[in-house]
């Protein structure tokens, strides 16, 4: 619980400019906090169309060591959950 909390005030704050009129906000991820902290919890839909939609942004959140969403992404449950919504993994090129 304690790592949620810090989780959610992280997700709140960060946010990372791509271009002029995309933001990559990790908040936005938001739908898919507990299915991938608490996996076998079931992602919902608005989750698996949020990993859908952020494309480019997952992996500026798993390239920058800086926002502690990537290394949950890249773990075993970010996984589960990206292969639960039938998303194909990010291939960020490290």
């Amino acid at each position: 619980m304690k790592l949620t909390a810090i989780g959610l005030v992280a997700m709140v704050t960060i946010v990372v400019q791509l271009s002029p009129t995309m933001a990559c906000d990790v908040k936005d991820l938001s739908p898919c906090l507990l299915p991938i902290a608490v996996f076998p919890e079931s992602p919902t839909a608005a989750c698996c169309q949020t990993l859908r939609d952020q494309g480019p942004c997952l992996c500026v959140f798993i390239n920058n060591s800086w926002i502690w969403i990537g290394p949950t992404l890249t773990s075993p449950n970010g996984h589960k959950l990206f292969a639960a919504c039938q998303v194909p993994f990010p291939s960020c090129g490290n």
